[in-house]
This record gives structure tokens, sequence and C-alpha cells, in this order.
């Protein structure tokens, strides 16, 4: 099957139909804005401390549900020029998600009432093809959950089958348990299988699939929790006039479209406010009141109530899980981290399937390290064996660990194995229980 890989590598990887299908649709997009924002003379450049939310001379406000800043854009635009080239370009609000997270966190701490914050599973540019292989982007996922607060998860990419792949899985399970919306840059086949997944799963589809309209309504038609944005794609407003079947598509769905730039490389950054006059040309060819549900009202009831209750939920997701030892809990520590564990149900008993939650909190030189990972074993030293069955172990949205999946199939001493991998280093720890 063909696929297109993603904007994010442009040319780098990407099959020869799907580029020609991006190059034209961005010479369209720029052949009908104009000059870039990176030629406009520094002068002109506002300040960041430019009030939030104010189109220019009472423009249309747009919310850009389609925004990166990557790790290899901080030096080449600094996070105050890119809120400047925002409130330039009228922006209400903004979707942004960056590989890695913290270009995002930048963005959010210098303008919390603009940015609205999206967890991308890339930790690095060049992951789009084979984050869906690697469990650490899903243990990476689970520690910027446990650390930080978002809207959605995304965007990423991901086609057909790989969907059920267990990572993507994993990010699906993840975004339900948080109430996330679901960014997904995709084709058609994998958005119906991320719905076969959650059906109740919330999915902003990028790029509306780089799919023709006829196809678009049809995944709308079928599914009353997605939405689509038009970033990187010009067909549906070439020369500022609403194509025909884009028209009756947004008259059919009003509520589930949104606008977005995509600033997958750097030097897209300087085309906000370019993006966002272009934007507001074709939908003044729309009725006014369908012109704004997409320009800002459709991404603003998407995804500003899921950051306003997530992030409700505290600035600081977690709290030291060890400064306390909960009834029924017990800590066990080591030079390096302390565990403060229990079992579900609280009484082991043999051939009874039993559960175990623990929270991993790194000491001395490591503190405040991320936890990568955490093992949970059990085995009998006299008898020099362990369980018949492997563990389950995840780690839940308030960051602790859940190991499923353990039974002691026979009575007697066991030792219960926790291995923590905490800033590189392996941290052991174990606590014996007698078993009857």
């Amino acid at each position: 099957m063909n696929r297109h890989t993603g904007i994010d590598d442009l040319v780098r990887g990407v099959p020869r139909r799907a580029f020609l299908r991006l190059a034209c649709a961005a010479g369209l997009a720029l052949a009908a804005a104009g000059p870039l924002a990176a030629q406009t003379p520094a002068a002109q450049t506002p300040t960041a401390q430019t009030p939030a939310a104010q189109a220019p001379g009472g423009a249309l406000p747009i919310f850009d549900a389609h925004i990166h800043y990557s790790h290899d854009a901080w030096d080449v635009v600094p996070t105050a020029a890119v809120i400047a080239l925002m409130r330039q370009a009228g922006l209400r609000r903004a979707l942004v998600s960056s590989s890695d997270d913290e270009g995002t966190q930048r963005l959010l701490a210098a303008a919390p009432d603009l940015v609205i914050p999206s967890l991308r599973p890339y930790r690095r540019r060049g992951e789009l093809q084979t984050w869906m292989h690697d469990p650490d982007v899903a243990r990476h996922v689970e520690d910027r959950l446990a650390r930080h607060r978002y809207a959605a998860i995304g965007e990423f990419h991901l086609y057909g089958a790989d969907a059920d792949l267990p990572v993507p899985r994993r990010l699906v399970q993840l975004a339900r348990d948080n109430r996330l919306v679901l960014h997904a840059h995709s084709d058609a086949d994998a958005v119906e299988r991320i719905f076969r997944q959650d059906p109740g799963a919330r999915v902003l589809w990028a790029h509306a699939g780089f799919d023709r309209p006829e196809n678009v309504r049809a995944l709308l038609q079928r599914h009353r929790t997605l939405w689509a944005d038009l970033a990187f794609r010009s067909e549906h407003g070439a020369g500022g006039r609403v194509d025909p079947a884009w028209r009756e598509l947004f008259a059919a769905f009003p509520d589930r479209f949104m606008v977005g730039t995509d600033t997958f490389t750097p030097e897209r950054l300087h085309y906000i406010p370019e993006h966002a006059a272009w934007s507001r040309a074709w939908l003044a060819d729309l009725p006014a009141a369908l012109a704004e549900r997409i320009a800002w009202r459709n991404a603003e009831a998407l995804l500003l109530p899921a950051w306003e209750a997530n992030r409700a939920r505290g600035d600081t997701p977690t709290a030291d899980p060890c400064a306390q030892l909960p009834a029924g809990s017990e800590r066990i520590d080591s030079d390096g981290a302390a565990i403060v564990w229990h079992t579900e149900p609280a009484q082991v008993t043999v051939g009874s399937p039993f559960a175990i939650v623990a929270a991993v909190c790194p000491l001395g030189q490591a503190k405040g390290a991320e936890v990568r990972s955490l093992a949970i074993d059990a085995t009998m030293p006299e008898h020099r064996h362990g369980m018949n069955y492997v563990p389950q172990v995840r780690r839940m949205p308030d960051g602790r660990w859940r190991a499923e999946g353990l039974l002691f199939h026979m009575p007697g001493r066991w030792a219960i194995v926790f291995e923590a991998q905490v800033d590189g280093h392996r941290e052991l720890l174990s606590r014996l229980l007698m078993v009857r």
C-alpha cells in the first residue's frame, strides 16, 4: 500500500505520489498567501508583549490548530519571536505540539493565554516512521503525562494496520484515560481502526487526511467525534474562493472543521501571519457564522474544554508519592530509589491472581530524575524458580506503576523483586512475603 510519510521530513523518504500532492498543496498555499513573513523587515515584527487574541484591525480571529515548535527551531526562531508572530497573526489560540515536548512547554510558559499544549510522542525528528514500533515511546508519553497537563496527544503519523500495534493502542488508551483528543496524521483506514479500539475517542484528523471531500464526508458521517484540520492544504480555498465540493462539505458539517498552519520546519513559523491572512480571505467567501466556526469556534469548542479540565487537575500533576505511606502500603529503600507499593487485593493467596501498584521515587543524586521503566517479578529463593506467568507492567496517568497477571502457584516464601531504570541506572529492590 502506498502511503505518504508525513510532512515532517518533507522530501526524505516520502513516496513520489504523496510528495507531489504535498508540493502541489504548498505551491497553491504560497501563491494564494503571497510572500512569506520571513521576508518581512524586522522592524515590522511586533514584540512578545502585544495583547493576545486581538486580530489586526478587528479582523476575524483565528485558532491555529496545527503549530509545531521542535528542537531544531529554538535557536532559529526564539520563543519570544514565535509568540510575537502568533500575536501579529491575530491568533485567538494555538494548539502546539513539538519534537520534543520541551518546545511546547517553552511556548506555554511564555504565553499561557495563547497556547494549548498537545503531547507529541516524538522525542526528536526522524521518529515519525518508527515510533509505533518503539515501546520506549509509550513510556515517554506516560512520563510526560505524569509531569505536565495537555489537551491532546499528537500530532502523530500513523497509517493502516500500524494503528493496531501495541504502542499506538497504548496511546489510544492513554487518551481515553486522561480525556484527551487524539491528533492523528493518518489515512482513513487508521482512523477507522482507532475508533474500533475506542468508539468514544475524539479524533482531530490532521490535514483531513489529504483526502478528497467525498471521502472526508464519508468518515464524518460515520463518526460523530471526528474533526478535521485543513493544515497544509489549499484546494478548498484557492484564490480566495471556496471550492464548491468543499463548500457543500463545510455546510453539511459546520462544527467539524478548523484551520492550521503546520510549522513542520523552523522557517514555516514565519508563515503563521501569512496563513492567517490567507485563511481570512477564503473564509470571507462563506456565510459569516460558518466562517467564524471554522476560523476559531470549532477548535475552541473541542480543545479548550479538554485543556481546562486537565489543567484544573493542578499544575503539578503528582506530589511526591513516597512522602506518605497510605494504609496497606509498604516502603522499600535503596541508595538511589524508594518504592511504595501494595497488592490488590491486600491479602494474597496461593492460586489467586493479584496486582501490584507501586510508586518509584528517585533518591540522593538521582532525586528528580526520570523513571524510565519498572519491571516487577517474583521468585522463591529456596526453590530457585519464579512464577509461571509474566506480569504486564504499565504506567498509570498519576505516575504510579501497575503490574497485573501475578500469581503464586505454591505456598512458601516468595521474594517480590522491583527493577527500576532511573536516570540510566538500574535500581534493584525486593521484599520477602510468606504465602500460605
